[in-house]
């Protein structure tokens, strides 16, 4: 009869034991998630909500501007693999404020603030390089974008739409956009 060293035995019970459901972190449980395609075209769970909070990206909606990190999907968790198809991706986390002022074309005079109104409580439909989605504006016009890619959108086209209207900017260019009166009155 042959046996097999002890540590080898452990080892292999070691490798084949899965942490305690109870033992998840909080925001693995509260799970905001959206379907994503993998490279291998099988549709995976990504918890995007979890992640940003994990990258510290959780950013107030009047901090405006475009902010970006990479990480390892293998040591990222919310639903990406720890063990396949391993490599860096981009999270990017852009907050606007869409604003219109009461006026069509070229102004004459500076548009202050009491010339604005915010384009409040809309859906916004953005597109930037191959991924696109939507948001809503809140009652003051802020809305937030978030996306994930293989390299960075950093300089790449951002196209936003509200209704029949839309814009492109920069990506990293965009915050505050005072758009003609047309916005307004969708």
């Amino acid at each position: 009869m042959r046996f097999l060293p002890l540590g080898l035995v452990l080892l292999s019970l070691a490798a084949c034991t899965t942490a305690p459901k109870g033992s998840e972190s909080p925001l693995m449980r509260e799970r905001s998630t959206l379907p994503v395609e993998s490279v291998k075209n099988e549709e995976t769970s990504i918890d995007y909500v979890g992640l940003q909070r994990a990258l510290g990206m959780e950013i107030p909606a009047d901090k405006l501007g475009y902010r970006e990190k990479t990480f390892d999907t293998c040591q990222a968790g919310y639903g990406y693999s720890g063990t396949k198809n391993c490599h860096r991706e981009y999270m990017a986390v852009i907050n606007i404020q869409l604003q219109c002022r009461d006026s069509v074309g070229t102004v004459a005079e500076g548009v202050t603030n009491a010339d604005l109104t915010p384009i409040a409580n809309r859906p916004v439909k953005w597109n930037l390089k191959a991924t696109q989605g939507h948001t809503q504006t809140d009652n003051d016009g802020f809305a937030q974008i978030m996306t994930v890619s293989a390299r960075s959108q950093r300089t790449e086209r951002l196209k936003i739409a509200v209704g029949n209207e839309f814009l492109y900017m920069r990506a990293n260019e965009i915050t505050r956009v005072v758009t003609p009166r047309p916005w307004c009155s969708q």
